[in-house]
């Protein structure tokens, strides 16, 4: 990648690795990453995720702050505080939120299809879903955009070493203030495994030293019609950061009710699709890429760009969208297919849930893990992982240990519409 590409020339052209082995810290600047790098020191230093770490820091075990507007600092961080991750907890169920507003009434309402992080949180904020989140129903907008840092210090993790920060550019995506808190929100569309705590660090530093109410940081991602808020609390040491609640919603909108003998009955299976079989665990991200592709074309980059994940991943989950028949390859990357704008158009996830269904219906690999899951009375966790196995290498003509390890995205697809669909009793 060109960013991996830049940093190794710094490293290659400075003396990064000497001066961090004698003092612990270096610090460089914006015109030097630029003349070293021979890149946009913004584009170097924007790393959001573990994933969009350069690959000469990560191998280091390196984090880097701005301190200054065009200064940077890098020092070990080999335990990755300078990054939370949510780890391999299961999402929190989705609870239905009754808004306190018509939304029908509002036409610029996404009802669940596209819209940008600042929509979602508009949304959220009008039905009074965030205000419920954060149990301030006086809370009102009164931040929004970027402002430069005032001054505070933090402590290195290896050494404790100082670092000066003042006068840095900080962005919030929103910002609330109540009575008794002032609540800042760092929204992404699609939801993360991990984010840099830089994101919501700085800002409640800076608000921190001017309030003296309570200042909440708020991780909010909205993925396919779902909004899932997360409350963080810091601590005094770096890196401590830690949940206070995790929650997850949708504005009236209930699971899909499906029939699934009659959609069984009713749909013929068409050929199981050309290419690599599905190895993306996250249908609801699948969802967010069908929505968020471009006419022209989005490259595996740009999927790992709007996501925060590596172009490998970007790959795995254009495929999967590609073996549902709502993305296709070419010239230009993932283009959409007719089916795939036809998905678009859906005005809700429970009509989305259907759709995903019947498509999956169509192919036999899925058809008979559908099958399989309708056969156990939708417990999924009644069905080992070595069926799945067999399901996948009776259809697909995957050999040796393939199968098994492709078994965990169909588990985790059939957990999905678990969790997605209301089952009616008795129908199976």
């Amino acid at each position: 990648m060109e960013r991996d590409e830049a940093w190794k020339r710094v490293f290659d052209r400075m003396p990064v690795a000497e001066t961090i082995a004698r003092d612990g810290i270096f610090h460089v600047t914006a015109d030097e990453l630029k003349a070293n790098g021979e890149r946009e020191p913004r584009l170097m230093a924007k790393i959001d995720t573990l994933a969009e770490r350069p690959a000469i820091l990560a191998e280091n075990g390196l984090a880097l702050f701005p301190v200054r507007n065009g200064r940077y600092v890098l020092f070990p961080d080999p335990a990755q505080k300078s990054f939370f991750r949510f780890g391999d907890a299961e999402k929190p169920p989705v609870r239905v939120f009754r808004s306190a507003v018509d939304l029908n009434a509002y036409d610029t309402y996404p009802r669940g299809q596209e819209s940008s992080e600042s929509q979602a949180l508009d949304f959220a904020y009008l039905s009074s879903l965030l205000p419920a989140f954060c149990g301030d129903p006086a809370m009102r907008l009164t931040l929004r955009g970027r402002l430069f840092s005032g001054g505070f210090r933090f402590r290195t993790p290896v050494g404790g070493l100082p670092v000066e920060v003042s006068r840095v550019q900080i962005e919030t995506d929103a910002g609330y203030e109540g009575a008794e808190g002032v609540y800042l929100v760092e929204a992404k569309r699609g939801r993360r495994d991990d984010f840099h705590i830089r994101q919501l660090w700085y800002p409640c530093m800076h608000w921190a030293a001017l309030t003296r109410k309570r200042v909440v940081p708020i991780f909010f991602t909205y993925s396919n019609g779902q909004y899932f808020l997360t409350e963080f609390a810091f601590g005094e040491e770096f890196g401590d950061f830690r949940i206070v609640r995790d929650r997850a919603y949708c504005l009236e909108e209930p699971r899909a009710d499906l029939d699934f003998p009659a959609m069984l009955a009713a749909s013929r299976p068409e050929g199981e699709p050309a290419g690599a079989f599905p190895q993306a665990n996250d249908l609801d991200k699948v969802v967010d890429l069908v929505q968020a592709a471009s006419p022209a074309g989005t490259s595996k980059t740009q999927i790992a760009e709007e996501f925060g994940f590596d172009e490998r991943q970007g790959d795995y989950y254009g495929n999967a969208a590609c073996y549902l028949g709502l993305l296709r390859r070419g010239d230009a990357g993932f283009e959409m297919t007719g089916a795939g704008r036809e998905f678009n158009a859906l005005r809700s996830r429970a009509e989305r849930t259907g759709a995903l269904v019947e498509r999956m219906l169509r192919i036999p690999s899925l058809r008979d893990s559908l099958r399989l899951l309708m056969d156990r009375g939708f417990r999924a966790e009644k069905i080992g992982n070595g069926e799945l196995a067999e399901v996948i290498r009776a259809h697909t003509g995957l050999g040796a240990s393939t199968p098994e390890r492709r078994a965990s995205t169909l588990r985790a697809w059939l957990v999905w519409i678990m969790a997605n669909v209301k089952v009616r009793q008795g129908s199976w």
